[in-house]
């Protein structure tokens, strides 16, 4: 299995603002445009964010995520929040397209996870809604249901842990063996 390819990629960041972004030329060249790993109070607010082979945006592990006032446009998917985050929050978010499989995607499998974990916790979306009124599919994993406030067309798909469980029993057995 190859790493990902990540255009901006923020490890370890504590405290981190981000207000001016610029895209990448040619986001298909790129698995995820902003990519989040461990990192704590970050914010990211008032930029347009192009998706690339996956996301728009992916974290995995850390908290107290804020994402505010973004427009987003995902190539494949939008958002990826997973790893046990605690607190993630999408205040007018604005898809100007929609994702493949799914818009926002919570609790999926990641490299560090273990049974008995805790899950994926604290999201919140206030005002998240789609340009064209399409409905924006949120797809729950190993992940609490999120809290979701004036988005109406916002669609909760969850996955069911007899599903999802031995799935990612299975992946961490490839990892393992790799």
């Amino acid at each position: 299995m190859n790493p990902d390819v990540n255009y901006k990629s923020y490890v370890n960041e504590t405290g981190l603002f981000i207000d001016n972004w610029q895209n990448p030329e040619t986001v298909s060249a790129y698995d995820d445009v902003m990519k989040f790993s461990n990192c704590t109070d970050v914010t990211v607010s008032g930029v347009l964010i192009m998706g690339g082979r996956e996301d728009c945006i992916d974290a995995v592990r850390g908290s107290n995520y804020f994402f505010t006032d973004l427009s987003l446009v995902p190539l494949w998917n939008g958002v990826t929040i997973k790893g046990s985050i605690e607190n993630a929050t999408f205040k007018n978010i604005s898809f100007e397209t929609t994702g493949k499989d799914y818009c926002i995607e919570l609790g999926q499998f990641d490299n560090y996870w273990t049974p008995g974990r805790k899950p994926t916790r604290g999201v919140k979306l206030e005002n998240v809604h789609s340009v064209s009124g399409a409905k924006v599919t949120v797809r729950v994993w190993d992940a609490e249901m999120p809290t979701i406030i004036n988005s109406p067309s916002v669609v909760v798909k969850k996955i069911p842990k007899f599903i999802w469980y031995p799935y990612f029993l299975f992946r961490r057995w490839q990892i393992k063996k790799n």
